[in-house]
């Protein structure tokens, strides 16, 4: 177990974006329905309780409030899927060291 403070929360934050990275990549490459992916998403970062800041821009899509109605259609999907591929691009995996 880590006792540095500081390094839990590090770690609790890279598991936590490593999981929602493996969602955003199974949604890009057309594994998980983006409906599905989009709230699991979401309740990845609502249990981080701030400290994945990097979801956030997911969160506030044009026309998409997750707490509110969703119209699941093909602009939903693609709207989704294409935030999650730019998100991937812009957040690269850190190679484990």
């Amino acid at each position: 177990m880590i006792h540095n403070r500081r390094l839990r929360v590090a770690e609790r934050r890279a598991r936590t974006l490593d999981t929602a990275r493996g969602v955003l990549q199974a949604m890009a490459d057309g594994i998980r329905d983006p409906y599905e992916g989009y709230r699991d998403l979401y309740g990845i970062y609502l249990g981080s309780s701030g400290a994945a800041e990097e979801l956030k821009s997911l969160f506030q899509l044009p026309g998409i409030s997750p707490d509110g109605f969703i119209q699941v259609d093909d602009s939903f999907r693609r709207t989704v899927v294409a935030a999650a591929v730019d998100w991937l691009r812009e957040n690269p995996a850190r190679p484990v060291v």
